[in-house]
């Protein structure tokens, strides 16, 4: 029995992981994990905080316009 509920809970876990992936394919996920990818190698590079957090996030931003740019 306790194996079957370790199952159990494994299975859980790969529910909430599916959708986490499946957030992460749409254009709002892309976005934010590139600003979250671009914010610390900013930092690293001299870049403060905030200064950090602006560039990538408007990079993302940028990104996300390019994306879901409408067709008119």
């Amino acid at each position: 029995m306790s194996i079957l509920n370790q199952f159990l809970k494994f299975l859980e876990w790969l529910e909430a992981a599916q959708t986490i992936f499946d957030f992460l394919t749409h254009p709002i996920g892309l976005s934010a994990v590139l600003a979250v990818c671009f914010y610390f190698p900013m930092q690293i590079l001299g870049c403060d905080a905030p200064t950090a957090a602006t560039l990538s996030c408007t990079t993302a931003l940028t990104m996300f316009c390019l994306l879901e740019r409408p067709d008119f």
